[in-house]
Order: structure tokens, then sequence, then C-alpha cells
């Protein structure tokens, strides 16, 4: 009969611890660190998304704000120079003059109060065209109110996601009916 002899050697036993720790998983001490690893990656990450919505947020609402300047200077421009009379009484925020509107002839009222440029034509009432307006004081005349052949629109807006910012705006329009 042949028997076998079994040997213990010091291979077979480092072996068998090695998978026992395989099966027993990882320390405390290992878990810890790759949890904090983990967080501090996510913190990272949330930071960076964080920054970059309120980014987005501020670029939205600057391209709106210009916009709304855009279409409003737009508007004056073609009613100043369509209008033939500046009448009396105009000021660094308020104006008004006969023009063209759609063909028709018309009075337009341009008034800036707190903080909130409006357009009234005629009868009809006032549309809001700017709100958000760091002054109302945006009209200039050259050469003064009374005679002006040049008038100056400077619009500057609060964004609303950023207050301590403004964004300006400058146009020179110059009234080509004007009677002599």
């Amino acid at each position: 009969m042949q028997r076998r002899i079994w040997s213990h050697s010091k291979k077979t036993s480092a072996s068998r611890y090695e998978s026992r720790t395989a099966q027993f998983g990882a320390s405390l001490l290992e878990v810890t660190i790759t949890v904090s690893l983990v967080l501090a990656v996510m913190g990272v990450i949330l930071s960076s998304l964080t920054s970059a919505q309120r980014s987005e947020r501020f670029v939205a609402d600057r391209t709106e704000a210009l916009d709304t300047m855009r279409s409003a200077i737009a508007r004056f421009t073609k009613d100043v120079r369509q209008g033939d009379a500046m009448d009396l009484g105009a000021s660094p925020s308020h104006i008004e003059f006969d023009t063209y509107v759609q063909g028709v002839a018309a009075h337009v009222v341009y008034d800036a109060s707190a903080g909130v440029l409006t357009r009234s034509v005629g009868a009809d009432p006032a549309e809001t065209l700017i709100d958000r307006l760091a002054t109302d004081e945006i009209f200039s005349f050259e050469p003064t109110a009374e005679t002006a052949e040049v008038v100056t629109i400077l619009l500057e807006v609060e964004p609303l996601t950023s207050p301590d910012t403004t964004i300006e705006l400058t146009s020179e329009v110059r009234m080509r009916n004007q009677e002599n």
C-alpha cells in the first residue's frame, strides 16, 4: 500500500492566509480612506457644477438684458429719425415728439422713471420697454433740448442675477425730418 505524505510548507500556509484575507474583505481603515477620497472627488465635481450653473444664469440674464436694450434702442432710433418736431419740456428722463408710427403721424412719449423706460403712442397706454434701469437720466440733447438736432440715449441696466454689474448700451440719433 502506498502512503501519501502530506507536507506542510511555508508557501502553502502563505497562500492560505491570502485566500482568507480575500474572503473577509477590506479593513476598516481601507474603507475609510476610500470613502474619504470618493467624497473629496464628489465635492470638487459639485463645486464645479454649481459654479457652471451660476455662470449660465448670469450669461442668460445678460443676453436677455442686451436683447431688450437693443430692441428698445432700435425702436427709439426709428421714432426719432422719423420725428419732425421735438416738444418743449424734454429732459434727461422724458422726451416727446411727433413722428410716424407704421406710416401714420403720431405723438410719441418716452419716459424713464423708477427704473422703468416706457413708450406711449398717442392716447394708447404706455408700454414698458425696459425695467431695471440703473438711472432714469438716459437722454441727452445737442445742442440743447429745445433745439435738439441729435438725441443720445444711454441705457444702463442691472441684470437680475448679478446686481453689482451694469450693462451699458448707447446710441446717437440725428433727427432727419426736423423743421427749420
